[in-house]
């Protein structure tokens, strides 16, 4: 069986469980496993576990790298966006000049 690496650092195991955890965090998606986090740290932070058998450590190390990634298309999606209005601006305003 062809062993698939994670797309994010993990301190927490190096096993087939990070792969099905992963998958498990990505079918349950970041709002839920969100709240799940939050009501697991205020409530049962001792627990080992947050979602099935889960460590609080690979689902926090799951929701930063999500973080990152949505900070990064914001990035992305913000300068392409002053880019084009940066090239309609200069287009704008050689259009008058040109009249």
């Amino acid at each position: 069986m062809k062993s698939h690496r994670l797309p994010f650092e993990n301190r927490w195991t190096n096993n087939a469980n990070a792969m099905q955890w992963y998958c498990e965090l990505e079918r349950l998606g970041v709002p839920n496993v969100r709240t799940m986090f939050a009501d697991h740290e205020a409530h049962n932070p001792e627990r080992p576990t947050v979602v099935f058998d889960i460590p609080a450590g690979f689902v926090r190390d799951w929701l930063a790298f999500k973080d990152r990634r949505a900070a990064r298309q914001q990035l992305l999606w913000r300068a392409t966006v002053i880019g084009l209005s940066l090239v309609a601006a200069t287009a704008a305003v050689l259009g008058v000049l040109r009249a």
